[in-house]
């Protein structure tokens, strides 16, 4: 009984070990709808357009929000 509890615990151990390496080796692509580890799962980021005007009458227009590097 003992030899039977023993070999389902290194199953168990097994099948953990094996999905661990799974995960490293997919590059964590599970959950996250089949995206790569170096993309967000929320988009690209590159913000929204916005427009400001001065006091004087010019106006600008530039991008702002998450993701925005200039």
């Amino acid at each position: 009984m003992f030899k039977l509890i023993k070999l389902a615990f290194y199953v168990v151990i097994g099948y953990a070990l094996y999905e661990l390496y799974l995960g490293f080796t997919e590059g964590g692509q599970g959950m996250s709808g089949g995206q790569g580890r170096n993309q967000n799962m929320t988009g690209e980021g590159e913000g929204m357009e916005e427009r400001s005007e001065e006091p004087s009458g010019m106006s600008a227009s530039h991008n702002v929000g998450r993701g925005v590097v200039s």
